[in-house]
């Protein structure tokens, strides 16, 4: 479960129905200027939903600021301004203005850190709005002493080295562009640490801080003129409650329908007692110029902090929720609320009857996890969007002309109030002088009097007319907005009515489709109870009130690899891509009502105790699912896998979809076949269609039978002490014939206690009149397993008389695991190929006349009949060639080794995402080298490093030591990876060194052998020139490793890069038409591209092949080396696979065209994976 972090001088904007919380002081936060820990951190967004009560994390895209402490915030529509901001270390301040995006969760920076501004923290800023212009206004806030000063301004210097100032400062939205504003009235001092709130659309107010005890009025006049006003100056308001002076205190503005705007200021710390203010104010009429000031009693948990945040949710026309984040506790100790009952709180203020606002509720953390919190919240939320609505003020245009010319009278107002004062200052002037002022100077400054007074009686006048205007507009408003009120309850009770019926009629249809679906169950089970028991899985159901992640977090004893959590919205189609760890999830269109919202969580799973049924092998990461609420249709789950079918569609009907419960009594994890799923033969993926989900897998079968006689199939089972290996049984294609499994060709993930499917086809075998073994033919198998044996093709069949060695004497002399039993081609001394490709299968006493012992062997071109004991037919089975056609990845990375040389370690893992992504996260400090794709050549076979192969250049002076001799990793180690036993995959380390005469540079080719298609790496390391006092018996050297594909010469050393883009741009042109073709399905190929972030959002529009090719052209153009070249053209193939069909195949011509081109005119190979 996720867990909430404390922290403090943050901002907690709330936009819909969820918070969002981002940077703060933090204790894990790095006090350093960047570092990718701090980048880490920094591009992570908290957001609360209210509707779950739940935090969550989510990952952002962009450059986040690096501003994180006591910066400036606020939103306008679906974005959040960030300004400013303290870095966490030292005396570092910053002025970037970025903007976050909650709808993609991305960033974008709007103005860069420079010196063009003030850097600064503690500031504050809000949205505004003038004359139809949005703006954001800054003001205040503490920093270095800037270059550039506004003479209009204050900068008071501190004692270190810092400024207090009251900067202001103005962001036109519309134009990107910063103004310098005048002011006017009674600016605020110098300060920081203060709140401010927006009221209306131009002003705003400003509470305490740390030089001032006073509360401030600003407005937006016209030209960007800021006025301001003092409230206790101007005696609007009395000073007693707000002194003495407060800093950190947090604020907020609350809305009702039938009150003005009010104030509430929460917590702070007083500067002068040096202590928390443990108090709630509330300021109410700070709109009608009548302020009047009252405390509000709430518990210390609330009021007993300070750097913390509080926002004002409305809920309904009455009812404000006030949502507190974090802080401090005691008196600037600096040290975070850890409690977690108080990380979170939310006060419920009710506008009561008596004309005040009043506290209903204080909710802490447990408060939120109950079901009453939920029962509220549902309450309030049905009825909120239409009173939010009603709340928000729409004015017409009339309106707005007339708001304008009145504030152009009050301004002329303004300017002859000021001529008035001047000309009465001189009057008075002139009577003190007496006799030296001449009568016509009287005179005339009594015109001018009389005039002035005229002009404002006019003014007045007309003021008045307006101001009448004005009001019978407001009731005819007024009249008009009732009727609107009245339509919209009349259509609210008609739309209700609607999707009670809707809603009703959908809850039908879906009873009677499970009622059909539980009959055709029910008339299926019937039918096959005459041969197998009724079997019933037992997999989770969810209740939708936990958070689907939750859910999974029972699990144990298991590897992650990445969670990852989904929102399902809506009634439309979705597809929810994470390719990147090999899983793909598709929902159908109504699947969900149109205002639902489910949660589907993911986890990838390397490994862990699992138990597979027998006779198969993990070709597949496991995925856990969980969905917070069921869906009213079925998901299309598709999962990656590692074997290829190109060219082989037959194997598909190998590969099979598995499942098994989340919450067992015991481990391990038993797994089942599922029914259904389908493979493509040009693709990947499988996909199956489930409602209800857990742990889900594909695995791989690996012998059948030829044979269409007997029945039933199921799992294994290992004799518990007798040391024997388990028997499969095998469904055969077109029957369900038994067939005898060797277990050590199998993951030891399939290992374990019979599965319960297999055990009732048992009983059921014994039920329909099935005889048991007799002793005779349980003596004969007995003495089978003590003997074994070796088949021989032509030469006829010669049984040994000697029993073979234990399994673990066999283990310890450093031989190939066998079974206790060895059936394999005997002729002296096998041939090493003839071994690796060979099966080997064991017997098993099984009570069930279906499974009787019998030995089969299958080389690489034929089948071996093999009798059965006891009986007169015969039982033909073969490999699948599953085994043979699953893909792996070899990696390479090297790293410095103790002082005087670098160890190259190669590693490798089946073709997938989801474990290639693991092992990355394990060797993150390595540098990472080439990684090719291969399949190995033999059944049981193994891939090794030829060290000793010719060289075509010079390694005099160098010396290449493997860790391990052969230098090899076997395919079942490489199968077994993700086992309990096996929490790593196998690796091969090398280490190189080079003495101080050595030839300047190493290139040392390393062929794999044992793969089907060539492959080459190559070890390349270089002397560095070292420092003349170190001892010449050591050296610096650089190493790098390449490899070489399909048998073709490696990467040189230096590339013309553009030569490379010129060949791939030729080739894209060549295939212009080709690619213009393909139009069927370009929004599939658009989510592709976009989703790996080839194209942007407003190209992802465009749904052009054009505008595509454009974008991938102009991306590539940056590219700066040869491996960003071959990611980015990888990037496009992969996107092209991904949506199959001709899509697909156009992307493997397009790459074998790169690569035979780069070849002919560059030599050397493109490295890019064009398989399916």
């Amino acid at each position: 479960t996720y867990k909430f972090k404390g922290r403090a001088n943050h901002s907690a904007p709330v936009i819909g129905d969820s918070l969002y919380l981002w940077g703060g002081d933090q204790p894990d936060l790095p006090k350093v200027h960047d570092s990718p820990q701090k980048r880490k951190l920094t591009s992570t967004v908290e957001t609360f939903s209210f509707s779950s009560a739940r935090w969550s994390s989510h990952l952002t895209r962009g450059t986040p600021p690096l501003g994180v402490i006591g910066y400036s915030c606020t939103t306008f529509r679906s974005n959040i301004y960030y300004y400013a901001g303290h870095c966490g270390h030292d005396a570092c301040y910053h002025n970037s203005l970025n903007i976050l995006n909650t709808l993609t969760m991305s960033w974008t920076q709007l103005h860069p850190n420079d010196e063009s501004m003030m850097k600064k923290a503690n500031g504050g800023m809000v949205s505004l709005e003038f004359d139809g212009t949005d703006y954001l206004f800054m003001v205040g806030g503490v920093g270095p002493t800037p270059a550039l000063k506004h003479p209009q301004f204050q900068y008071r210097h501190t004692k270190n080295d810092l400024a207090f100032t009251n900067e202001q400062l103005l962001y036109n939205l519309s134009n990107g562009q910063f103004t310098v504003p005048s002011v006017s009235g009674q600016c605020c001092p110098p300060t920081n640490s203060f709140t401010i709130n927006k009221i209306n659309q131009n002003k705003g107010i400003i509470v305490g801080g740390t030089v001032t005890d006073d509360v401030y009025i600003f407005t937006v006049t016209q030209n960007t003129i800021i006025h301001w006003e003092s409230m206790i100056k101007s005696g609007l308001i009395s000073g007693e409650g707000l002194r003495p002076v407060r800093i950190s205190h947090a604020s907020a503005i609350i809305n009702g329908v039938s009150t003005s705007p009010a104030l509430v200021v929460i917590g702070g710390v007083d500067m002068v007692a040096k202590q928390s203010m443990n108090e709630c104010l509330l300021f109410d009429n700070i709109t009608t110029g009548q302020f009047s000031c009252k405390k509000i009693l709430l518990p210390e948990s609330v009021t007993g902090r300070y750097s913390h945040s509080l926002t004002a949710v409305t809920m309904s026309p009455n009812c404000v929720w006030l949502v507190m984040v974090g802080g401090c506790e005691g008196f600037m100790n600096h040290v975070p609320v850890s409690d977690t009952n108080k990380l979170v709180m939310i006060i419920e203020l009710v506008y009561s009857e008596a004309g005040e606002w009043i506290v209903q509720s204080v909710l802490d953390g447990n408060d939120l996890t109950r079901k009453n919190y939920q029962k509220k919240y549902s309450s309030y939320s049905k009825t909120r969007t239409w009173w939010m609505d009603q709340l928000t003020q729409h004015p017409t245009e009339k309106e707005m002309e007339l708001q304008r010319y009145i504030q152009l009278l009050q301004d002329k107002v303004r300017v002859l109030y000021q001529d008035k004062v001047s000309l009465q200052e001189a009057l008075v002037e002139a009577n003190k002088q007496g006799s030296k002022v001449d009568g016509s100077q009287l005179v005339i400054m009594k015109e001018k009097m009389e005039k002035v007074l005229q002009e404002k009686k006019i003014i007045t006048e007309d003021n008045e007319k307006l101001r009448a205007t004005v009001a019978y507009n407001e009731v005819y408003i007024i009249e008009i907005e009732e009727e609107k009120k009245q339509v919209e309850e009349e259509k609210g009770e008609v739309e209700e009515q609607y999707h009670q019926e809707k809603q009703l009629t959908k809850e039908l249809q879906t009873k009677v489709a499970d009622n059909e679906l539980y009959t055709a169950k029910l008339m299926k089970e019937k039918e096959q109870w005459s041969q197998t028991k009724e079997t019933s899985t037992k997999e989770v159901q969810f209740d939708y009130m936990i958070p689907s992640m939750d859910n999974l977090e029972c699990l144990s004893d298991v590897q992650v690899a990445e969670k990852k959590l989904f929102l399902i919205q809506g009634d439309k189609p979705q597809l929810m891509n994470w390719e990147k760890y090999g899983v793909r999830i598709g929902i159908q269109e109504g699947s969900l009502l149109s205002s639902e919202t489910v949660e589907a969580a993911v986890v990838a799973l390397v490994g862990g105790q699992f138990e597979f049924p027998a006779n198969t092998v993990l070709v597949s990461a496991v995925y856990a699912v969980s969905l917070s609420k069921p869906l009213l249709k079925r998901l299309k789950l598709e999962i990656q896998h590692c074997v290829d079918l190109t060219g082989r569609p037959d194997l598909a009907q190998y590969l099979k979809f598995a499942i098994a419960p989340v919450n067992t009594p015991s481990l391990p994890y038993q797994f089942k076949f599922a029914e259904g799923g389908e493979f493509s033969s040009n693709g990947g993926y499988g996909f199956i269609e489930r409602k209800d989900f857990c742990l889900v897998c594909i695995l791989g079968l690996l012998i059948v039978s030829m044979t269409g006689e007997g029945g039933g199939g199921g799992g294994g089972q290992q004799q518990q002490g007798t040391g024997s290996q388990g028997a499969g049984v095998i469904p055969a294609q077109g029957g369900n014939a038994p067939v005898p499994q060797q277990q050590p060709v199998v993951n030891p993930q399939t290992q374990g206690e019979q599965s319960q499917e297999g055990q009732q086809e048992q009983e059921g075998h014994l039920q329909n009149g099935g005889q048991s073994l007799s002793q005779d033919g349980q003596q004969k198998e007995r003495d089978l397993q003590r003997k074994g044996g070796h088949q021989q093709g032509e030469e006829g069949v010669r049984e040994s008389q000697e029993q073979p060695e234990p399994l673990e004497l066999q283990q310890q002399k450093g031989g190939q695991e066998e079974d206790p039993i060895h059936v394999g081609i005997a002729k002296g001394k096998e041939d090493k190929e003839q071994t690796e490709n060979s099966i080997l299968v064991s017997t098993e006493s099984i009570t069930s006349p279906l499974a009787t012992p019998v030995a089969a062997i299958e080389s690489k071109n034929e089948t071996e009949v093999l009798d059965k004991p006891g009986s007169d037919s015969k039982d033909e089975v073969q490999s699948t060639g599953v085994k043979e056609a699953t893909n792996y990845a070899g990696l390479v990375y090297y790293e410095k080794d103790h002082d005087e040389g670098d160890l190259v370690t190669f590693t490798s893992a089946k073709k997938l995402n989801a474990l290639l992504e693991f092992i990355k996260k394990e060797c993150p400090q390595a540098k990472r080298g080439p990684y090719v794709y291969f399949r190995i050549a033999s059944p049981n076979g193994f891939v090794e490093l030829d060290l000793n192969a010719p060289q075509m250049k010079s390694y005099e002076g160098w010396t290449i030591e493997p860790h391990v001799t052969p230098c090899r990793l076997y395919q079942d180690d490489i199968n077994n990876f993700g086992d309990k036993d096996y929490p790593l995959p196998p690796s091969c380390p090398i280490s190189v060194y080079g003495s101080p005469d050595a030839v300047p540079t190493l290139n040392y080719s390393v062929p794999l052998v044992g793969v089907v298609r060539p492959v080459t790496f190559h070890i390349r390391r270089s002397l560095r020139t070292t420092n003349p006092t170190t001892s010449s018996s050591s050296s610096n050297t650089i190493t790098e490793a390449t490899a070489s594909s399909t048998g073709g010469t490696s990467v040189p050393v230096t590339v013309d890069l553009e030569k490379v883009k010129r060949i791939i741009n030729d080739v894209l042109v060549s295939r212009d038409a080709a690619l213009h073709s393909l139009t069927s399905s370009l929004s599939d190929l658009a989510s592709q591209l976009f989703s790996v972030g080839l194209i942007t959002e407003q190209v992802k529009r465009t749904c052009s092949m054009e505008a595509f090719i454009t974008e991938f052209k102009a991306s590539l153009s940056f590219k700066r080396k040869l491996p960003q070249v071959q990611e980015h053209c990888q990037k496009f193939l992969s996107s092209f696979i991904a949506v199959r069909g001709s899509y697909a195949n156009a992307a493997i011509a397009l790459g074998e065209d790169w690569i035979e081109a780069i070849r002919n005119e560059l030599g050397f190979d493109f490295n890019i994976n064009i398989d399916n």
